[in-house]
């Protein structure tokens, strides 16, 4: 079970919990409500400016400005003007014309007029018109103004051109689909885009979202317009110039153009974020920004609901999550930060992701956990100044742990596990406990019987204990005292309460300075030591083990130091060879001490020493367990007694051959003294080979590092091959050496070591390969490493002796076995001085095919 918290860290978990949840639903009301939308809007329009948008060189906007309202009359004109627009943006090639204008009526007084636009729009191809949802009257019914049929059925598409104006009357987004019913209608920009082919038509689909069968405005894919600058950013020209032709054909040309009332008072003029002092922005011009940034897929998206509300609650909880961290003088600035960071995370979105997140809730409720955990800290800081005496003989966990007693259940386990008792019960309290054999009344009274009595948590315990044998309860007699000891609870001293702010801080200074370098000096000493180290109490708790400990048993420190482990668990970590662990840990209780080898689940080999203890009356007697990792001791031995096998076999079989030919020597009467000495020779040869590769092996395998610098491997793999020239030659073996003079093959090596290591591979490879056959020799560059490859059409390696290729004393056997002989430590040679270069070595092999060794090493950049 984990530990119960204490009243004051309860409290203060309740009181953190409690700052933690007003935050968050702080900012999250904020969010819902919109109380500081009015913020969120001051700080939209100011990160606006920060966009690096710029605007479309190929939009143009066709005012109908005062110039024009002067030159050519009162509006609304005769649509004979604006035919005769459209044809003159014909004559100059524009691309596509959008008209911000509402062609709802006939001109029923001038009907060829009509025609004449009709005509126009039609010739053009690409003249595009809007759709105005507007109510009848106030609180009336809804419509769609659409324009008259003839123009709608001559324009190339049509749009709603529909904005959307926030709390404070200013234009800042649009809905992409709108409509009465169903979000039908694309913005006229869409459509236009669309049909230029300059959009996909799955960008804003209009059967995505429920439909409403009322007569209400449904929209759809709400969008906020990244203006690029206050009015009049786009090319304007005025209507009246371009009827008198006074605009040059390249403005128009190729030109998306967009017509509509500039003039003051006679379109809708609206207030936008880029606006200064009031500066108004024309419907048109809006639709150019709008259009400009559709295209560019710069339009910016709100921030999903869920997903604002999920974000700011984070960043708000910073606030009271690094509070508790800081000293109180960094309080204000970490808040201040956090508000900052609120506005850095609003501002990321925006310019990367395009997305607006409203920042204001989440700065608010930052700005207000100060308040609230200012007032948290201090009444904490108070209340634990009034407490802190009586809680310093527990300062530590460790302390906690060696002062506090142990459960009934937890004697009951050592009882059970360790102790050679028959049986045993254990009366008084609510829940009698009991444990072994069961025995009849007078087996409780009988000689091997003990009494002891007790009290726990205020209560009176008796605990009878039938032992197996009579020197058992000698022996054992003081464990079960210690554990009584143990499990006996002791009232805590109520220490005097002042309420002088400074003599609390006085006392609490002395008693932590204390209580600090005690438990520092015993943590830090068991802590630093080489060995693990354990200590149990007498029902077998673990009070203290250091991480030593946790990473020879290959348990997690958290576990073993949670103050609930107990030490019959153990002997689950460990593999004792001769006896059981219950059985060691009734020795130890017996005898003081045991000492013994063993080993822990990852196979490395353990020195245990187990110790009993007496540590004054609380806690009482004590286990100490300390492991001593003795792996390197047994691998030395295993590695000695390897040496002496090498020794007395490979070393000592050249010389007792030497032995038996001067023996033979001496019988015979005719002795043939150059066979004699060629013999002799090889025998020596042999020996002095396997010499000096044991010596060339132990030295590279005694140092870590090695000298380097860089090296040609060309030189050092031409060397190698003169080397092993005659050897080759003399079993009739072809060396074919391929390289290309083009690559760069430099590696930062040692040029000794690099050369017998491609020695030790030329030779292996002409020591086992068919006589009359060939050895291939191919060193190239790959991938930043340098390649060397040596291959042989041999005898070959079986497949399940290659895993063990490369371990010392280590030959394979092949079907040359029988006229090849080594020491098995050339290969080896070879991985270690691999190693040292940061290089790897690969075998590939077949019976009877031959093998491939492929060295890749480093490549220098020269």
């Amino acid at each position: 079970m984990p530990a119960r918290l204490s009243p004051d860290h309860r409290r203060y978990l309740a009181e953190h919990l409690s700052v933690l949840f007003l935050v968050a639903a702080l900012s999250v009301l904020l969010s819902i409500s919109g109380a500081l939308s009015f913020v969120d809007r001051y700080i939209y329009d100011n990160l606006l400016h920060t966009l690096p948008d710029e605007p479309a060189s190929d939009l143009v906007i066709v005012g109908i400005d005062e110039y024009s309202l002067r030159e050519v009359g009162r509006w609304p004109w005769d649509r004979q003007v604006h035919a005769d627009i459209i044809n003159r943006l014909t004559e100059m090639g524009a691309r596509a014309v959008l008209m911000d204008l509402i062609l709802s009526e006939p001109d029923r007084n001038n009907p060829r007029s009509d025609l004449a636009l009709v005509q126009a729009m039609a010739a053009n191809g690409h003249v595009y018109l809007p759709v105005h949802v507007e109510q009848l009257r106030a609180g009336g019914q809804l419509i769609e103004v659409l324009p008259h049929s003839p123009f709608a059925r001559a324009a190339a598409g049509l749009g709603h051109v529909d904005l959307e104006l926030d709390a404070d009357g200013v234009a800042r987004s649009v809905f992409m689909r709108s409509g009465i019913g169903q979000a039908w209608w694309p913005h006229i920009t869409q459509t236009l885009l669309v049909q230029e082919g300059m959009l996909s038509e799955q960008l804003f689909p209009a059967d995505k979202g429920e439909e409403f069968s009322g007569l209400a405005n449904v929209r759809r894919y709400h969008r906020l317009i990244p203006f690029v600058n206050g009015p009049n950013s786009y090319p304007q020209v005025s209507a009246v110039e371009l009827l008198e032709n006074l605009i040059p054909e390249q403005l128009i040309r190729d030109k998306i153009v967009l017509i509509g009332a500039t003039a003051a008072g006679l379109g809708d003029m609206l207030p936008t974020p880029m606006g200064n002092s009031g500066e108004l922005m024309a419907g048109v011009e809006i639709n150019a920004n709008l259009l400009d940034a559709l295209r560019e897929d710069r339009l910016i998206r709100d921030l999903g609901k869920p997903s604002a509300l999920v974000l700011g609650a984070l960043l708000a909880l910073l606030a009271p999550l690094l509070l508790p961290f800081v000293l109180p003088r960094w309080s204000i600035p970490l808040v201040a930060g956090i508000m900052g960071a609120c506005l850095l995370a609003s501002m990321v979105l925006l310019i990367t992701l395009r997305l607006w997140f409203p920042p204001a809730p989440a700065m608010a409720a930052a700005l207000m956990a100060y308040p609230l955990w200012t007032w948290r800290r201090l009444e904490y800081s108070l209340s634990y100044m009034r407490n802190a005496l009586e809680r310093l003989s527990g300062y530590s966990d460790l302390n906690q742990r060696l002062t506090r007693a142990s459960s009934l259940q937890q004697m009951a386990n050592m009882l059970d596990t360790v102790m050679p008792v028959k049986a045993w019960r254990l009366q008084g309290g609510d829940m009698p406990l009991r444990g072994g054999d069961r025995l009849p009344a007078s087996g409780w009274k009988s000689g091997l019987a003990r009494q002891y009595r007790f009290r726990h948590e205020g209560k009176r315990y008796e605990l009878d204990v039938v032992w197996e044998q009579a020197l058992d309860a000698d022996t054992y007699d003081y464990w079960v005292r210690a554990m009584l000891v143990r499990v006996r609870s002791h009232e805590p001293l109520s220490g005097p309460r002042y309420e002088v702010l400074e003599n609390h801080i006085e006392r609490l200074q002395r008693e932590e300075e204390r209580q600090e370098a005690l438990t520092r000096f015993f943590q830090v000493t068991l802590a630093q030591i080489r060995e693990g180290v354990v200590i149990a109490d007498a029902c077998g708790v673990i009070v203290y083990a250091n991480p030593q400990a946790a990473l020879l048993l290959g348990i997690d420190m958290g576990m073993l130091d949670s103050g609930q482990s107990l030490v019959t668990d153990l002997g689950r970590e460990l593999e004792l060879r001769e006896r059981s662990w219950d059985v060691l840990l009734r020795q130890t209780l017996a005898e003081g001490r045991s000492q013994l080898e063993c080993r822990n689940r990852q196979g490395a080999d353990l020195y245990l020493d187990m110790l009993l203890v007496h540590a004054g009356d609380n806690p009482g007697r004590m286990m100490i367990l300390s492991f001593k990792d003795i792996s390197e001791v047994k691998q030395a031995l295993r590695a000695r007694s390897e040496m002496l096998d090498f020794l007395s076999h490979d070393l000592r079989s050249p010389m007792v051959s030497v032995l038996a030919l001067t023996e033979k020597m001496r019988e015979d009467s005719n002795p043939d003294l150059p066979a004699f000495l060629d013999n002799v020779q090889h025998y020596a040869q042999r020996n002095l080979s396997i010499a000096e590769q044991f010596l060339q092996l132990a030295r590279v395998e005694a140092v870590e590092t090695v000298e380097l610098s860089e090296q040609d491997m060309l030189d050092v793999v031409e060397s190698a091959i003169d080397l092993v020239q005659i050897q080759a030659q003399q079993r009739g073996i072809a060396l074919r050496f391929d390289y290309d003079p083009e690559q760069d093959v430099w590696v930062l090596g040692n040029n000794e070591l690099l050369e017998r290591l491609v020695v030790n591979l030329l030779t292996n490879a002409i020591k086992y390969s068919h006589e009359g056959s060939s050895v291939d020799v191919r060193l190239f560059s790959e991938s930043n490493e340098v390649c060397c490859e040596v291959r042989d059409r041999g005898v070959g390696i079986p497949e399940e002796f290659q895993s063990r290729l490369f371990q010392r004393f280590s030959r394979a056997s092949t079907s040359g076995g029988a006229r090849t002989r080594g020491a098995g430590m050339g290969l080896r040679f070879v991985k270690v001085v691999t190693e040292r270069h940061g290089g790897d070595i690969q075998v590939q092999s077949q019976v009877n095919q031959g093998s491939r060794f492929l060295l890749r090493l480093p490549r220098v950049e020269l």
